[in-house]
């Protein structure tokens, strides 16, 4: 079965389980964790090998669906039997196996089982088939359903063969908050979304199906997907990287955000530094978004504007560290005619308002979408009201665009 990782799954299968009392562990606040901090625990999850992380929460997910450890065995002995099989022809025990233990999507096996009997009726079935015959509403889990099952009709036309090696386990407990996206950990989770799903979302798709609202982590996340593609969605090479440079001021643009709070540490912001926490700040949106500079790095640490020399020593510090990540990917320096101030206008609102307080502004003004240089709907309708009364102004001058189409911001 290719692109499906069964070799790394069987062996994850065959190693000693490590027991988590509940998920809710997983997602509980910093402040209710006892013992280690939340921010070490996942450190530590990062640090240790993906496969032990996904042997104990997976089992969890397992339990938490009424699979037995038997149960589970009799799956992989199916799977074994379909292994080297197109999917024309595996028979409904081989399809349900492959729903429950590959995909992680046990909810939907009972519906399986009745009515989907052999690989080749479900090769077969539409999106609304597949919702009527699996009573799969939720739209994240269909597209996930839809990537495993092109993967499996064409396997070398798969551009990323290693992202679906990527569990969602892995995605929500792990990826996201080496991203500083942990407050988002708990959605991607229901919604199962896994390396595949990862390869395929849009900003819009963020927003509406993974209730990502603030424009900035929408950016944040999208460059973390970039960076993923930048290593073939290979965890692999990406640990050994971030291990390389753990100790050392080298390669940040596969630095987590634990990683910088770590770095802040080591340049005396210590008072700060913790601010970076949960900020969706990273290597990937640090080192590949231009715009991202002192001043957007001085606001995500909460150092006051009034604090003019610390916010130079971190300019120097800063520039040092990404100036030569970025001359080595060709990445440009945003002109000053951005608007540096409005970036860091946007990006204190980001840092400091929680998710339950963003209001979406009427004329978006100083928003996340004109400090990266993009002009907004509104300005353009004014732009153009202002030419009908045949008011004499010079046009404004374009600025430069950049990756992520960011038109407007919640703030």
């Amino acid at each position: 079965l290719s692109g499906c990782g069964f070799s790394d799954n069987r062996e994850i299968r065959k190693s000693k389980r490590r027991k988590f009392g509940s998920l809710s562990k997983v997602f509980t606040r910093p402040g209710r964790l006892s013992g280690k901090r939340f921010d070490e625990l996942a450190d530590d999850q990062s640090r240790h090998s993906s496969d032990q992380i996904s042997v104990s929460l997976d089992g969890c997910a397992h339990s938490l669906h009424g699979l037995t450890d038997e149960q589970l065995q009799e799956r992989w002995r199916v799977l074994d039997e379909a292994k080297g099989q197109c999917m024309t022809r595996w028979r409904s025990a081989a399809v349900v196996a492959w729903l429950e233990v590959v995909l992680n999507m046990p909810q939907y096996a009972r519906a399986c089982q009745e009515n989907i009997k052999s690989g080749r009726v479900l090769l077969g079935m539409s999106d609304s088939e597949v919702e009527a015959a699996l009573g799969m509403t939720n739209t994240v889990h269909r597209r996930k359903l839809r990537l495993a099952i092109d993967a499996q009709r064409n396997p070398q036309h798969v551009r990323y063969p290693k992202a679906h090696d990527l569990d969602h386990i892995w995605v929500s407990t792990v990826w996201s908050r080496q991203l500083g996206l942990g407050q988002h950990a708990e959605n991607l989770l229901t919604n199962l979304a896994d390396g595949a799903v990862l390869a395929s979302l849009t900003r819009k798709d963020m927003e509406k199906h993974l209730g990502i609202m603030r424009k900035f982590h929408q950016a944040s996340m999208m460059y973390g997907i970039d960076l993923l593609r930048r290593v073939q969605f290979d965890k692999q090479v990406l640990a050994e990287r971030r291990a390389m440079c753990e100790d050392a001021d080298t390669d940040p643009l596969v630095w987590t955000n634990q990683r910088f709070i770590k770095w802040a540490h080591s340049i005396d912001l210590t008072e700060y530094a913790d601010n970076l926490r949960d900020s969706g700040v990273h290597g990937g949106i640090v080192v590949l978004e231009p715009s991202f500079g002192p001043e957007a790095m001085a606001t995500a640490l909460g150092i006051p504007s009034s604090r003019s020399m610390i916010r130079r020593h971190l300019a120097d510090e800063l520039n040092n560290l990404v100036g030569p990540a970025r001359a080595a990917l060709e990445v440009t320096t945003p002109s000053d005619k951005i608007g540096k101030k409005k970036l860091a206008s946007s990006l204190g609102r980001s840092f400091l308002h929680g998710e339950n307080d963003v209001k979406r502004r009427r004329s978006f003004k100083d928003s996340l979408g004109r400090a990266f240089g993009r002009r907004t709907k509104h300005d353009l309708e004014q732009a153009n009201s202002v030419s009908n009364i045949s008011v004499a102004t010079p046009p404004a001058p374009q600025p430069t665009s950049m990756s992520l189409d960011l038109e407007s911001t919640t703030v």
